[in-house]
């Protein structure tokens, strides 16, 4: 059975948390769970995170729970239902009590202007106003979404100027007050996922601008590693995922803040795991 989209993340219990998904097809998965009291070294048995639940998935779909000032925790969540007319749902799945329950909070979408599925696997952070999620999406830009009162309720989903082409981002909330995206700039729905840049954003998300290209197929990341040139053939989307040889792709990234660096991981060509590190000096001087 294919296990999907692995997030791992401190959990305010101070343990460290494995979510998964698992299922032949999106529109099945089950949400899988694990905690490891002592840093990775042992884990306790794997259990359903919402037992019984058959809705799609719940709990991070992609990107890693937010812990709020107020004692939530907040995990970016997102089904799919695929057929003939394919429907993407986002929402965030909210626990009261470190993780033990859970609760859905939708964000609405208003699909009579959708040309497309609509929006998943949303990327949080904490702004100026509280939670804001960022999701990917099937119309060219990234939605976003805001609470108003902390995580409970969201707003409807509406377009910024990042360009997204259906492909997974990653965002980070910097000490500076500026929030930081890793995506693939592209416009149109399920467009190449290449370049994989940065891009920041001055006003907590509603305009952005790039700064820097993490990866454009130019450089080798290993002497021994060939370079494969080209779009990637044979890209087929569906309920049993994307099919594709990875030739050209780099997608899925995670961001994370240590220090003073960012540290972006994703998939290189689907064949391997690349590691990039950003001073936060170019996200800052720029």
């Amino acid at each position: 059975m294919a296990h999907w989209n692995p997030v791992l993340a401190p959990g305010p219990d101070r343990t460290m948390w494995l979510f998964c998904k698992v299922g032949a097809r999106i529109s099945e998965w089950i949400t899988l769970v694990t905690r490891s009291p002592d840093g990775g070294a042992t884990w306790e048995p794997v259990r359903e995170l919402v037992a019984g639940d058959r809705s799609g998935g719940r709990g991070p779909v992609k990107n890693p729970p937010l812990a709020t000032p107020d004692g939530l925790w907040l995990a970016p969540a997102s089904v799919e239902e695929w057929g003939e007319r394919p429907s993407f749902s986002p929402f965030v799945d909210v626990s009261p009590d470190g993780g033990r329950t859970w609760e859905r909070a939708p964000i609405p979408v208003d699909r009579s202007v959708l040309r497309g599925a609509g929006h998943i696997q949303p990327a949080l952070w904490w702004g100026a106003r509280g939670p804001v999620a960022l999701m990917r999406s099937t119309e060219g830009r990234a939605h976003r979404s805001d609470s108003p009162d902390g995580g409970h309720t969201w707003t409807a989903a509406v377009p910024t100027d990042l360009p997204n082409g259906n492909s997974a981002l990653a965002s980070v909330a910097l000490r500076s007050g500026r929030v930081a995206c890793v995506h693939n700039p592209s416009d149109r729905d399920w467009g190449p996922r290449c370049p994989l840049v940065v891009s920041v954003s001055d006003d907590d998300g509603w305009t952005w601008r790039q700064v820097l290209t993490l990866d454009d197929g130019a450089t080798p990341v290993d002497p021994a590693v060939p370079l494969r040139h080209g779009p990637a053939d044979g890209f087929a989307a569906g309920d049993g995922g994307v099919v594709t040889s990875g030739a050209g792709e780099y997608s899925y990234p995670t961001a994370v803040l240590d220090g003073d660096r960012l540290l972006v991981s994703y998939t290189w060509q689907r064949r391997g795991i690349v590691l990039a590190e950003v001073p936060l000096a170019q996200l800052l001087d720029v």
